[in-house]
């Protein structure tokens, strides 16, 4: 067993999803507390349950079990006690043909795996599991066999619900008075966290407070309340992030954390007044997200190379860029992880910090006090920084700090707000750098959108798929295979036909050729002319190979890069 997880920590090393220092600190606690690294890298949060269960399914040869599907079968948890099951870190799943089949957090554990085969009396199938998934399947369990209070039962199971687009009534003799507005609004928060939903939103209307999720960045309906709850449920959720609850005719921005399911998560709470009352979001960040790599980005290998050479230099600039929501923060975080390292000083100014990093100096932008990007980076610099991450560039003196830093011997990690990557360079202009600066200051420019990823489970392909692609100019396509996939949808991915996002990319790499364009104040179209003359891919030429491997559709690729 203890060779299944020193080979563990030797590919983790090798993925790039850990590296040496963390290994090491992992090691020195594993002498102190016993068990093996591997088990150490987890707890510590250099990586996820998750991530720690699928890496020994990889090693141990089995099967991970779908976090959907764990669901305890009630017949044999009758045999497997609630008590028994968490002692094992087990949940039996399913029985047929003289075979249980089991998810566990540790599959290699002989002795675990002997013990539950003899209390089932029957063969076991075993599938792999964190230990997260496993606790919350068998909390479910035991709140399924629980008595709701009655009130809450009564808003959540029988609150009209939103269908095809349409509010159902809400009937006019429907009563607030005994409504637990606490438990709601937790058991509400719950569900978005369990469903994975990255906002949660309540909006008033006349006759209700509709509340949505979002899932995969599209908003889905959830319940609609009474329209006497708002004002109660408004002052629950102001209250949790410390806001005045008195105050209702102008925006408030809060924070909260909440424990749910066995994970902490930070809210970020927003208020808003409207025409019918205050529209609430709430945006929900894991407190125990496993910091991503560059390697998870899942760049096309080219331009994962280019990217690793870009930010290795000495100094100069690395700008990610697109609309908000493109998951310009993951990519940059992954970046800093890797720059993270005990001989570096790697210090972050951002608004706000969503993933604290072991070893990185990480500022948060406070505006109404007077800290702005521009003040805390003029500050910064006099820290002696390798490093510096500002989270978005969006002013003047900020843009001129960071293109001046990124020349004097300091690396610089930011964003920008443009469609495409070459329109970084004219941004940067129209904010007031000197054009003379920027081809000795600028690495690489990263532009990037997220798409919805196919449900492997459900997803099929698309049965005349050349002629789908012969519409686009260039593209040569084999009629032999499917080079097209659609989404089909079942219980596995909400009958969506999609489960998660990825994203595409588009680098440029504004080096030497393109100096007497960038100081002749060239314009983005003939920055981009002369980039696709030396290689460059657009963002759906890069997306083009995630279609025809089925991993998203051709109707998402062209709604994310509609630009084109």
């Amino acid at each position: 067993m203890l060779l299944h997880r020193e080979s563990l920590v030797a590919r983790l090393l090798r993925e790039g999803l850990v590296n040496p220092s963390q290994v090491h600190l992992a090691e020195t606690e594993q002498r102190r507390r016993g068990g093996t690294v591997a088990r150490m890298l987890c707890d510590l949060g250099f990586i996820g349950a998750e991530e720690y269960a699928r890496s020994v399914a990889v090693e141990a040869g089995i099967a991970v079990a779908d976090s959907s599907q764990l669901r305890a079968d009630p017949d044999l948890i009758e045999r497997i006690t609630l008590d028994q099951a968490r002692r094992l870190r087990v949940v039996p799943l399913t029985q047929q043909s003289g075979s249980v089949t089991v998810a566990m957090a540790d599959p290699t554990d002989v002795l675990a795996t002997d013990q539950i085969r003899q209390i089932v009396g029957e063969d076991l199938e075993v599938l792999a599991a964190s230990e997260r998934e496993i606790l919350n399947a068998l909390d479910a369990c035991e709140r399924r066999t629980a008595e709701r209070p009655a009130a809450l039962t009564r808003w959540l199971e029988e609150a009209p619900r939103e269908r095809s687009g349409e509010l159902d009534p809400v009937k006019p003799d429907q009563k607030t008075d005994d409504a637990p507005v606490i438990q709601l609004v937790e058991e509400i928060l719950d569900r978005a966290v369990e469903a994975g939903a990255s906002d949660v939103h309540f909006e008033p209307a006349e006759t209700c407070l509709r509340v949505r999720f979002r899932l995969d960045g599209l908003l889905f309906p959830d319940v609609l309340l009474p329209r006497p709850l708002q004002t109660a449920v408004s002052a629950r959720l102001k209250i949790l992030s410390d806001l005045d609850v008195a105050e209702s005719r102008r925006p408030q921005d809060g924070r909260a954390s909440i424990s749910t399911r066995r994970r902490r998560t930070n809210l970020r709470i927003s208020t808003l007044p409207t025409q019918h009352g205050e529209s609430v979001v709430v945006r929900l960040l894991p407190a125990d997200s496993v910091l991503p790599t560059v390697s998870a980005l899942e760049l096309p290998e080219d331009l994962e190379s280019q990217l690793r050479r870009s930010f290795r230099q000495p100094h100069g600039a690395v700008i990610v860029t697109g609309p908000t929501g493109s998951g310009k923060s993951t990519t940059l975080y992954a970046v800093l992880n890797e720059l993270n390292q005990p001989d570096t000083a790697v210090f972050t100014l951002e608004d706000p910090v969503e993933m604290p990093m072991d070893g990185v100096r990480q500022t948060q932008i406070l505006e109404e006090a007077g800290l702005t990007y521009s003040t805390a980076l003029r500050a910064l610099l006099r820290q002696d920084p390798d490093v510096i991450l500002v989270g978005e560039t969006r002013d003047t003196e900020t843009a001129q700090l960071m293109v001046r830093a990124a020349l004097t011997g300091h690396v610089i990690l930011t964003t920008l707000h443009t469609n495409d990557a070459a329109g970084a360079v004219p941004r940067l202009v129209d904010m007031g750098v000197e054009p003379g600066l920027l081809p000795g200051s600028l690495n690489a420019i990263l532009a990037q959108r997220l798409v919805r990823r196919l449900c492997s489970a459900c997803r099929e392909p698309v049965a005349d798929a050349p002629s789908l692609w012969s519409t686009v100019e260039g593209l040569r396509i084999s009629p032999l295979e499917p080079r097209a996939w659609q989404a089909r949808g079942c219980s596995q991915c909400r009958h969506s036909g999609y489960r998660g996002r990825m994203g595409v990319f588009e680098l440029l790499l504004p080096d030497e050729r393109f100096h007497d364009l960038i100081v002749g104040r060239a314009s983005r179209a003939e920055l981009v002319r002369r980039a696709r003359e030396l290689g460059m891919r657009s963002l759906f030429e890069n997306g083009v190979p995630r279609v025809w491997a089925g991993d998203t559709t051709w109707e998402e690729l062209q709604q994310a890069t509609r630009e084109e």
